[in-house]
């Protein structure tokens, strides 16, 4: 069986093995929080997007998510800042946590191995160190296991719902909607849509076909959608299709697949109906996984290659990468 496949599907019992061995590494320090940043890149930094999304409504402090080399000038003493990197090697999140800290801020770390476990271990920085051997985007789980180990140590109690949100990754329902969603894509360019609290999702989508099967895809966020998006569907655009993320409880999501249908245009419509928002997120995570993994095996790619990121990271670290650890090297060696 494929790498790439074989790790989406083996989603339900890493994570519940992860729940269970993961722990933080080191003694949070602040006790009230003024503010929350997560930063990250890839398949690192959509853990960020589904943190942000679960506590907008809720928290009681700022939060935002960063995917730069920079942090906001705002954000010092009495903020977190949670850096989620699956190689600990990511020179853009390096360079927010050598910020952070020079900020005043204080930094906890997710990742598997690398510089920013070296820099954990050496500060005493709160981390959880999470299994190796995965790409970036099929360790999701992983990472937001890690991630909500270290929120919970502030006070942010995630665990619980995480915890019941995993059993949909046993639902033999999500191979069959893969199969689904490959079929519908085929050789078009698929446009995701969702609202706004679900706007991790789409973006994971277009990522996930980016990525595995090496095809353009677009994702668009509703309301926003309805100010701007909306018009350029009134054109006839040859080989562009539809994923409406149909929200039961918003009833813009189910008027965006009839507009669309209107005008002439292929859609497919995904109800967002497995209950609280993590069991949707994970669930649906899984689904695009391995539907664009299949798709890009039925080509004949290679759905865990990825040439032009490795290219651009090249070109990056030739132009930053001194800069970086410089500044990485001082802080360590203070």
């Amino acid at each position: 069986m494929d790498e790439m496949l074989k790790a989406y599907l083996s989603w339900y019992d890493v994570t519940k093995k992860a729940l269970e061995s993961y722990s933080v590494i080191g003694t949070p320090k602040l006790k009230e929080l003024k503010g929350l940043l997560v930063t990250g890149m890839g398949g690192s930094g959509v853990v960020g997007d589904v943190i942000y999304s679960l506590l907008y409504g809720s928290a009681g402090f700022p939060v935002q998510v960063v995917k730069d080399f920079k942090i906001p000038s705002w954000v010092g003493k009495g903020w977190l800042v949670l850096s989620i990197s699956y190689s600990g090697n990511t020179l853009e999140t390096i360079e927010t946590v050598v910020d952070a800290i020079e900020a005043g801020a204080e930094v906890s770390i997710v990742s598997s191995n690398g510089k920013l476990i070296d820099l954990a271990k050496k500060l005493g920085l709160p981390y959880v160190t999470i299994d190796k051997g995965y790409a970036p985007r099929a360790a999701f789980p992983l990472l937001l296991i890690g991630a909500v180990k270290v929120l919970s140590k502030y006070g942010i109690d995630l665990i619980t719902e995480l915890k019941e949100a995993t059993e949909v990754l046993n639902s033999r329902d999500a191979e069959l909607d893969a199969d689904k969603l490959m079929k519908f894509i085929g050789d078009s360019v698929p446009i995701f849509i969702t609202n706004t609290k679900y706007a991790p999702l789409g973006f994971r989508a277009k990522n996930e076909f980016n990525e595995n099967t090496k095809v353009i895809a677009k994702a668009e966020v509703i309301p926003e959608w309805g100010h701007n998006d909306i018009v350029g569907w009134e054109g006839k655009s040859v080989g562009i299709k539809a994923v409406v993320f149909v929200d039961p409880e918003d009833p813009i999501t189910k008027y965006v697949p009839k507009h669309l249908r209107d005008f002439g245009h292929e859609v497919l419509e995904l109800e967002l109906s497995k209950g609280s928002y993590l069991s949707n997120i994970l669930y649906w995570f899984k689904v695009v996984g391995i539907a664009s993994t299949k798709l890009a095996l039925s080509k004949g790619l290679n759905p865990k290659e990825t040439k032009s990121i490795v290219k651009y990271k090249s070109f990056v670290k030739s132009v930053i990468e001194e800069s970086v650890i410089n500044k990485l090297s001082k802080l360590m060696s203070k």
